[in-house]
């Protein structure tokens, strides 16, 4: 529906009832022509009737205290429901404002040449695509995932017969071969996170998943081991990119009410993978050679890049909306015709500000550094079981290289089990607490993860305790069990908070976690095999636990403190 007439407003921010951001609005640091649609789920929005168009002063910046609206006519058709309200340009649930880049006009003139969504219902926006369409979308996002986390562990059962072949010590260099893939983690999302944002998300999924089959195959063909270590680093990197970006094709897809699900599924990936990667690599190490365990990736990144090719859609809004304009300058012959969310930046300048975001965010948002340095902790844990778990059930209870692998389920049951738990808990205490409060606040995914603090350190003291007194094989793997429900109920509501936090930038925010989480990953396991050694398994354990006692406050402060701290720190993420 056209805007019928224009009448500008001035007014109050404190006679504003405005709704609730997050994170919280943030003042651009000089005035440009803007315009957004916000959708909102706040009761003001719903009551007024009205498709709120907010338009920028030109010159420098007026009093704080004051905004400039422009109310147009009513759109009797916008539903209630907060699921249904679309913007044109984030998803449901958004009231972020963002800057277009425009001639400084002051005119609505300019409008007639922005593209967005042409309407609530626009079936281009994959906020309105089908539930199948979307889910498909998730759950292939969650498996390449999957095949990641598999490789990151996957030789592990398999790496004394690589040290043999190659003539090299155990020790340090046994967990290295495991760990450096989670080196690559570090540095692949400082690439892939900004360019889903500002190319899409489809080409950095698929030329991700190019790199991790050829890097694959270099390790299949490794003939020494700084060549393999070479080139499972290089793997580690192209693997980053779902890991660090898949949390932003969730926030294009996902509404917030149905957000938590949508988490729960692909966070699963990232922890079930290490699991099941030495279950199978044990067996392939065993009865094919160690060899085989990175051709078996290879066909796997194959079978995948042939469906994705078939059935992944482009899900960013930019990237969609840009696509529209180019199609529509082209259509038109006029070059006036620009996305909504297009900066008027140059793609150089554009790609260098967002490889810095993830950075900045992990340095300077309190927010960010805290909980990513929690879950970097548990992260590093689960690691160091992997490298050290070969070491514990082979020399103490006899397994053979194929049964040691099937030691790592017992973390695959308890990530199982706490997926499940977290599915079917998470969404309705969130639910729960906004009925009662009346708005919807990112902290509230973060009950379950502050609840569950005992269960990680009470998991590491059965398996460390237990293991040293070789009791039957069982009861360790409880306890790994154990940890890895813990693992799930923070790795889960911590995604969620960060992509309902950080929507705009939630794959720069969920990168920037990612950077730390596998900083730990790759060189915490290198201190297990001197841990073990000098303290045991039953005080190396206890080590690890009073580290994860000592932590357990960070998520209760968050709960109390988020909000005020977002608020405070909300520049920082530009």
């Amino acid at each position: 529906m056209a805007v019928s007439e224009l009448v500008e407003v001035r007014i109050s921010i404190s006679s504003l009832e405005r709704p609730p951001q997050y994170p919280p609005p943030v003042a651009p640091a000089r005035r440009r022509s803007a315009v957004s649609w916000c959708g909102s789920s706040s009761q003001a929005s719903r009551t007024s009737g009205f498709s709120w168009f907010r338009l920028s002063a030109n010159g420098p910046p007026g009093p704080v205290d004051e905004l400039t609206l422009y109310i147009g006519a009513a759109f009797s058709s916008i539903p209630d429901d907060e699921d249904s309200i679309r913007s044109p340009y984030f998803p449901a649930g958004r009231s972020d404002t963002s800057i277009l880049s425009s001639e400084e006009k002051g005119t609505s003139a300019s409008l007639d040449y922005v593209v967005r969504w042409e309407q609530p219902n626009d079936p281009e926006n994959p906020m309105n695509w089908t539930m199948r369409s979307r889910w498909i979308q998730i759950v292939l996002v969650s498996i390449l995932t999957l095949q990641a986390a598999i490789a990151s562990s996957m030789p592990a059962p398999a790496v004394p017969e690589i040290l043999k072949e190659f003539g090299a010590p155990e020790g340090v260099l046994s967990s290295l071969v495991v760990s450096i893939f989670n080196l690559g983690f570090v540095f692949g999302p400082v690439l892939a996170a900004p360019m889903s944002e500002l190319y899409g998300r489809y080409p950095s999924y698929s030329v991700s998943n190019i790199l991790f089959l050829v890097s694959n195959a270099g390790c299949a063909l490794a003939p020494n081991l700084g060549v393999l270590l070479l080139f499972r680093f290089l793997s580690g990197c192209a693997g980053a990119a779902p890991l660090s970006i898949g949390g932003g094709t969730i926030a294009d897809v996902a509404p917030p009410a149905l957000r938590g699900r949508a988490v729960s599924v692909y966070s699963i990936a990232p922890l079930l993978g290490p699991v099941l990667g030495p279950a199978a690599g044990g067996f392939l190490a065993e009865f094919a050679g160690w060899r085989w365990i990175f051709w078996a990736l290879c066909v796997m990144a194959t079978a995948l890049g042939t469906v994705m090719f078939l059935v992944l859609r482009e899900t960013s809004a930019k990237a969609l909306l840009e696509k529209r304009a180019q199609k529509t300058r082209k259509r038109t012959q006029d070059s006036r015709y620009t996305s909504v969310l297009d900066d008027g930046i140059s793609p150089g300048q554009a790609f260098s500000r967002a490889i810095k975001r993830p950075l900045r965010l992990l340095v300077l948002h309190p927010i960010v550094l805290i909980l990513s340095s929690y879950f970097a902790v548990i992260y590093g844990y689960l690691y160091l079981f992997f490298t050290t778990f070969p070491m514990v059930f082979t020399g103490k209870y006899g397994f053979s290289a194929g049964s040691s692998g099937l030691t790592f389920l017992g973390v695959g049951i308890g990530t199982i089990a706490g997926t499940l738990l977290v599915s079917v808990w998470g969404d309705k205490i969130v639910n729960s607490l906004v009925q009662k409060a009346g708005v919807r606040q990112p902290e509230f995914r973060l009950p379950l993860m502050a609840y569950s603090v005992p269960m990680i350190p009470g998991g590491l003291l059965l398996y460390g305790w237990t293991a040293e007194k070789t009791v039957f094989w069982i009861v360790p793997m409880i306890g790994t069990a154990i940890v890895g429900i813990g693992i799930m109920f923070v790795f889960t509501p911590l995604v969620s908070y960060l992509v309902d936090a950080f929507t705009t930038h939630a794959a720069s925010a969920i990168a920037a976690s990612t950077i730390f989480r596998s900083i730990f990953g790759a060189f915490l396991p290198l201190a297990g095999p001197p841990l073990y050694s000098g303290l045991g398994l039953g005080w190396g354990n206890t080590v690890l636990a009073i580290f994860a006692v000592l932590m357990a406050p960070i998520p209760w402060v968050v709960m109390k403190r988020g909000e005020a701290i977002r608020g405070e720190y909300a520049h920082r993420v530009y």
